[in-house]
């Protein structure tokens, strides 16, 4: 464990010490290594399985590393390798682009098939999978430093993160005067997260939006009198499915920290349908919750209204729930007219996004910047 640990240690402490240290890749080298971490926000297996690669390569340099499974021929468990080591140690270095266990828990990486550049798993981004492979073959074939790689990766890692805190700086700057200037309405504010949620990113994530915004709404709202009592628990994974985690919804309002008592549930850019309100019902059914919210983005907001807002009614007369089927926006404008100051909710909501950025990767470097964007022409 310590020699692993001192590897990955000196690796790190090398790539924080600044450009004298840089390692020497050629133009090739060093382009594989961007496009990995470019792209390191939707291939976090893919990091965790290269720098455990890496790693296992100068721990035992004997050992190819291209397999990577006890069942290959003179292979090694990089799993056990991976969750034993090296993701408890991004985990701590880079927190938001690590796996929860293992990288050989995703299925395009998981099969027994060694590493080599006619490696049919379907690693997602052709140019990902590619550059991975030639990082290995490069170390197998050529006999290419593995150090010099593990360390170029922390340097490019390492300055993502430092572009990141920069951002988060300059916006928190412009969120700190935008709440001591009086032209801000609650149509301004409802403006800004319309644009917010309906630009166009190419990028996954954007369904996060709504819900981080209504949830900003909720942590404001938890001090009126009809949520006195009652607690607001922390957001869930956007991967986290109700099942799973025995939840109703994505927002959750509990009653003496057991009973659901509200929740919402959702939708980017799709109609509340009636399949969608017997989908809530199930979940829901045997639980304590009054109100249940059925909220998009969408509009129209309702496919088939007549036969929506009956099944909601049978559903109130039968179970006593009320079912609220809206658009986001107009049910955020009711919100920001129950706060004492509604300008406060745009540090909120920016506290929320760079919370949720930390934690995970739903949240993209894009919509950062795109919120940032957005609040430049109201200074």
């Amino acid at each position: 464990m310590n020699n692993v640990r001192e590897i990955l240690e000196e690796a790190y402490q090398l790539a924080e010490s600044g450009d004298n240290t840089k390692p020497e890749l050629s133009e090739s080298q060093q382009k594989w290594v961007e496009t990995i971490v470019e792209k390191v926000e939707s291939q976090k297996a893919v990091l965790a399985v290269l720098i455990t690669s890496l790693t296992k390569k100068i721990e035992t340099p004997a050992q190819d590393i291209r397999y990577h499974k006890i069942e290959l021929p003179n292979g090694y468990s990089g799993r056990s390798f991976d969750t034993r080591y090296i993701t408890p140690f991004i985990k701590e270095k880079f927190g938001r682009l690590a796996m929860k266990e293992s990288g050989w828990l995703t299925r395009s990486l998981e099969q027994v098939d060694p590493f080599t550049l006619e490696f049919r798993g379907k690693i997602r981004n052709e140019y990902v999978k590619k550059a991975f492979l030639k990082i290995l073959n490069d170390i197998e074939e050529n006999q290419a430093d593995p150090k010099k790689y593990l360390q170029a990766i922390f340097i490019s890692l390492i300055a993502k993160s430092q572009v990141h805190f920069s951002l988060f700086q300059e916006a928190n700057e412009e969120s700190s005067q935008k709440q001591q200037s009086d032209v801000i309405t609650i149509v301004d504010i409802v403006n800004l997260l319309n644009y917010h949620f309906s630009s166009n990113y190419r990028v996954a994530g954007a369904s996060r939006l709504p819900v981080l915004a209504v949830y900003s709404a909720y942590e404001m709202l938890m001090s009126i009198e009809r949520y006195k009592g009652k607690t607001l628990p922390p957001l869930k994974s956007h991967t986290t499915s109700d099942t799973k985690s025995g939840g109703i919804g994505d927002i959750e309002v509990l009653d003496e920290d057991v009973f659901f008592f509200e929740a919402v549930e959702i939708k980017h850019n799709i109609p509340i349908s009636s399949e969608l309100v017997q989908d809530a019902y199930q979940k829901f059914s045997e639980t304590s919750v009054s109100r249940y919210y059925l909220l998009t983005t969408a509009e129209p907001n309702v496919d088939d209204p007549e036969t929506v807002d009956k099944f909601v009614q049978d559903i109130h007369q039968q179970y006593g729930c009320e079912v609220i089927v809206n658009g986001i926006l107009p049910s955020l404008k009711y919100y920001l007219r129950l706060l004492s100051n509604p300008k406060l909710f745009l540090d909120r909501y920016w506290k929320n996004l760079q919370l949720d950025f930390n934690q995970n990767t739903d949240i993209k470097e894009a919509h950062l910047h795109r919120w940032k964007e957005l609040l430049e022409p109201l200074l």
